[in-house]
């Protein structure tokens, strides 16, 4: 795909962006969708309910269960955008960082902003119903526990200046371009919870476009960066995708902890190291390896 086509269709997505986010849409009625007789979250989704001894967990401790899964979910999408993209936003505003930086870029980058701090505040409101609703009110999660925020921080690791502005961009461009089928799972889950499903559907269409302005904006980058600041970049893409792909181990056995179900992060990453490591939709991200001329061999890693 020319970088002429990304060019026009970022103008189109700026031009749209008040008809076509959930920011500007009215608000979701959370409590009218909410059904508390289904499910918060697929149990096939849960790895602790895999694990030897879920099956002899009774129905009310696996609903405290897939409830914890769901503010678990969102605690870290929320991690992801604020740990994440947020700040490879600002970046991408600073004059030092040489991105395309006309007026159609700079508020493609302010709407992104604008939509990434709406989906964190999505993400608060629709976990207060559920723990307001579900009796859960003191299940947290902090940012550090995330694989993906961990991962980001090994890479950055006695980086300091450009070189971790880089890396902080390569780590915002694979959660960018690959964080739709992250949500398309729960978004089509047909047998939760109806307003957590719409929730993160409401998310997901946000996310399609996004990718568009992350390709567009880190290509202009990775063509002004030397050499070897191009192979740090490719580098740190390759983390980022490993690092989302990567198990939580510790936010689940706080999950399990919920309906009294007493596992060890060790049992987790057992259970991880047996099956193949989960595939993450990588085409939009291909698209702007084409447009570079980056291998595809890059993103199967």
């Amino acid at each position: 795909m020319s970088a002429d086509f990304e060019r026009d269709l970022l103008v189109q997505l700026t031009e749209r962006w008040g008809k076509r986010v959930a920011v500007k849409k009215d608000e979701l009625d959370l409590d009218g969708h909410f059904d508390a007789s289904l499910p918060d979250f697929p149990a096939h989704l849960v790895p602790v309910l895999a694990l030897p001894g879920a099956e002899k967990l009774d129905r009310d401790a696996k609903e405290r269960i897939l409830s914890a899964a769901w503010i678990a979910y969102n605690a870290k999408t929320a991690a992801i955008e604020d740990e994440i993209i947020l700040p490879a936003c600002r970046l991408m505003l600073q004059e030092r960082i040489p991105v395309r930086r006309d007026d159609v870029a700079v508020d493609a980058l302010h709407q992104t902003i604008i939509d990434e701090h709406y989906h964190i505040l999505m993400c608060h409101n629709a976990v207060g119903v559920t723990r307001r609703r579900r009796d859960m009110a003191d299940v947290r999660f902090a940012p550090g526990v995330w694989s993906v925020v961990q991962g980001r921080e090994a890479a950055r690791e006695g980086l300091s200046g450009f070189d971790r502005d880089v890396v902080d961009i390569a780590f915002s461009l694979a959660a960018e371009t690959t964080i739709s089928g992250f949500l398309s799972t729960l978004s089509t889950a047909q047998d939760i919870q109806p307003m957590n499903r719409i929730t993160t559907d409401m998310h997901r269409r946000d996310e399609s476009g996004h990718a568009v302005v992350f390709r567009e904006l880190c290509g202009s980058l990775y063509r002004s960066l030397d050499g070897g600041q191009q192979a740090m970049f490719r580098e740190a893409l390759v983390d980022g995708l490993t690092a989302f792909r990567s198990a939580d181990l510790e936010p689940w056995v706080t999950v399990a902890a919920q309906g009294g179900f007493e596992i060890g992060a060790d049992q987790l990453r057992e259970w991880a190291a047996a099956r193949p490591v989960p595939k993450r939709d990588t085409g939009p991200l291909q698209l702007l390896l084409d447009d570079l001329g980056i291998s595809h061999d890059l993103v199967k890693t």
